[in-house]
Formats: structure tokens, C-alpha cells, sequence
């Protein structure tokens, strides 16, 4: 009679036991601030792995593709916008029911910013631009809204601020989104000590503006320079792999990353390689840089964002790493870049003409194409 109760009893154990399971993001410790997060149910998108980040930037490309790692890693994701919900209405399917939470937000208002990171633990900072407007200039996109972000995060007690800066970022450089970045980073340091730094090289991927430019302007693609430019391009899904590992590591706080391809590039090595691939010409146009600059002048007094001479300056800078042994790279968070020669296709396979669209996503010969590590 007591065989059946028992027998209950012990299923009832083993039950409970299989409840009480814990995944392997449960339990974060912060070093800066000891904050311990505790998640909640198993790990993955149907979770809360305890932790909650604030992606300034999150409408842009990059941004996109960190909320979408983040929510789907079981994180409250809070996504600040700024004029109409619908620029960020497709990162809520990202991750589950109530946890992708847009905010509106104007990036003058300290009140505004507050509200968006008083509850987070993380924040990530990917604003950028690389032209002014008449109410947003360089200076106060780079310098004081990435500053007034670090001050209010510092102040709300936000224990990991990442915050997002370009490859080419110098204070002696020769475009201005480029020098102002550079004093960006300072004022970031400044205003939240341990926060990180991620330089990145000019990044590809479905919304880009490297090879679908290319792409979609195979008939008259504009170049300066002959098309000698030096790119170290990077996938945009191995940048957002980068900072969620940055985020996760707590061995990584205050250090400052620089990712970009261990291959060198030029300008025509990609338009080369877009052409192979579409099975297509791509027709180069090659403009002097002085008057392509004043044309871009001119575009910029009208109401709309066209071209801007910010954006010509940026197409004569060659990406180089500073080289610094300090700087942490791709290597030193594991993470293998992917092959610019074999996940280019999937990003441009729709400007093949109609007889070339059914032809394998590797065709013969793209090894040729190959460039060695510098």
C-alpha cells in the first residue's frame, strides 16, 4: 500500500528537480557595480536571462542585428527612437512578448535619457552619422550626445556602457565625422570609466552600403581616387557577435576593440568581385574628388539628404588599425570573421539578371579572388 504514495513521491522530486534547472546565462555578476541578475525560466528567446540593455542607434544597420542577438539571448531589450514609431516597429518580433520595449526619445533631452536607462545594466551606444543636418551637427551626435548618454548612464548606476566609434577614428584625421568621433571616445572615458570602445571598419550585410551600392548602381557607380581606396570590410553580424560577447564577458571592461577584416582590400577589389558575382559590368565613373566635393556642397542646401561633402571626405580615407598592442581585435573574443569572397553572393544575388538567378551560390572560379592576410 505504501509502494504507490512513495512512488508518487519520488516522480514528484524528480519533476520538481527538472523545474528547478538552471541554463548557463542564470546568474551574472557585474564587477563594476556587484549587481548580481538572476534569470528566469530556461535560456533563450522564451526567457529573461536577467539582464536588461538600452541600444541607442538600434533603427540604423548595425543596430538591428544587436537587438535582434540580444532579445534572442533572453534580454530585455530597450530601443530608444526618435521621430516615428514605425522606424523601429520590426525589431519587436526580434524577441518575445514585452521584452523589445521602444521609447521615444530626443537625444537633447537628459530627462528623456534617463527614463530610457534608469533600469538597464547595459547600454550600447551606436549613434552615428555621417552627415549634419540643421539641427544635429557632428559635434553634438559625437561629442555631447554620446557624453550626455555616458554621464546619465554613469549617474543611473548602469554597470556596462558600450559605446560604438569607427576604425579610422583620429583626431587628426581629414573628415570631420572622423575627428569628432575621436573626441567622442575621450568624452566617453571621461564620463563613464570602464566603458568600451568598438572601432569598426566599414561593415556589409543585407542593408548595406558597401556592395548594394555597388549593386544598384552597376550602371553609373561613382568613384574617387581611380577606386584605390583601402577597406577592411567587416560583416555586420560578427560586429553584433562582437559586442554581445563584449557585454557577456565581464573580463572585458574598460578595453577598447578595433574589428576589422585580417584582409586588405581596394575599392575596385570589390567592385571586381560584385561584377564576377551578378555576372554583370559594373560601370565606373571615376570623379575628380574636388568637384564631386562641390557638387556634394550643392546637393547639401537642399531639404533632403542626397549626397553631403562629409560623405566624400570619408570616401578618400583608407582603413588602417592604429596597430596599438593594447587594442583587443576579433581574435581575443574568439570569434572568426566571416570571408568577404564567400558571403558576399548572399547580400547581392538579387542584381543577377534573370538568366543568372538560379546559379549556385559558389560559382567556379571565386577563389581567385581570394586576398592573403596582411
Amino acid at each position: 500500500m505504501l509502494a504507490a504514495p512513495l512512488k508518487r513521491s519520488a516522480f514528484g522530486l524528480r519533476s520538481s528537480a527538472a523545474l528547478l534547472k538552471r541554463g548557463k546565462a542564470d546568474i551574472t555578476i557585474r564587477k563594476t557595480t556587484g549587481d548580481v541578475l538572476v534569470g528566469r525560466g530556461t535560456y533563450g528567446r522564451q526567457s529573461w536571462n536577467g539582464q536588461t540593455a538600452t541600444v541607442f542607434g538600434c533603427s540604423g544597420f548595425l543596430g538591428r542585428y544587436v537587438v535582434a542577438r540580444l532579445a534572442r539571448e533572453g534580454t530585455k531589450v530597450i530601443v530608444p527612437y526618435r521621430g516615428l514609431y514605425e522606424y523601429v516597429r520590426h525589431l519587436r518580433p526580434t524577441g518575445d512578448l514585452g521584452m523589445v520595449v521602444p521609447m521615444e526619445f530626443d537625444l537633447r533631452n537628459p530627462k528623456q535619457i534617463d527614463e530610457c536607462v534608469r533600469y538597464s545594466d547595459v547600454v550600447i551606444n551606436l549613434i552615428g552619422r555621417n552627415y549634419e543636418t540643421k539641427n544635429f551637427s557632428f559635434e553634438k551626435v559625437h561629442i555631447e550626445g554620446a557624453r550626455r548618454i555616458a554621464e546619465i548612464s554613469h549617474a543611473a548606476g548602469v554597470s556596462r556602457f558600450i559605446h560604438m566609434s569607427n576604425l579610422n577614428a583620429r583626431t587628426n584625421a581629414d573628415a570631420k565625422s572622423l575627428v569628432t568621433k575621436a573626441f567622442g571616445e575621450q568624452r566617453v572615458r571621461e564620463s563613464f570609466p570602464g566603458a568600451n570602445i568598438v572601432r569598426s571598419a566599414t561593415m556589409y550585410g543585407y542593408e548595406d552600403e558597401l556592395l548594394n551600392n555597388i549593386g544598384k548602381n552597376k550602371y553609373c557607380y561613382l568613384t574617387v581616387n581611380k577606386a584605390q581606396r583601402k577597406l577592411r570590410p567587416v560583416c555586420v553580424s560578427d560586429v553584433a557577435h562582437a559586442i554581445g560577447k563584449i557585454r557577456d564577458d565581464e573580463d572585458t571592461v574598460g578595453l577598447t576593440y578595433e574589428l576589422f577584416n585580417p584582409k586588405q582590400y581596394t575599392q575596385k577589389d570589390i567592385i571586381d568581385l560584385v561584377q564576377f558575382f551578378i555576372h554583370e559590368n559594373v560601370w565606373r565613373v571615376n570623379v575628380p574628388s574636388s568637384l564631386l566635393r562641390l557638387a556634394a556642397k550643392a546637393v547639401d542646401v537642399l531639404p533632403y539628404h542626397y549626397t553631403s561633402h562629409h560623405e566624400v571626405d570619408l570616401m578618400l580615407a583608407d582603413e588602417f588599425p592604429s596597430g596599438d598592442p593594447a587594442i583587443q581585435t576579433f581574435a581575443d573574443l574568439g570569434i572568426q570573421p566571416h570571408t568577404l569572397e564567400l558571403a558576399a553572393l548572399q547580400y547581392i544575388r538579387h542584381y543577377r539578371p534573370p538568366q543568372h538567378e538560379e546559379d549556385p551560390m559558389e560559382p567556379r572560379g571565386y577563389k581567385a579572388f581570394r586576398k592573403p592576410p596582411v
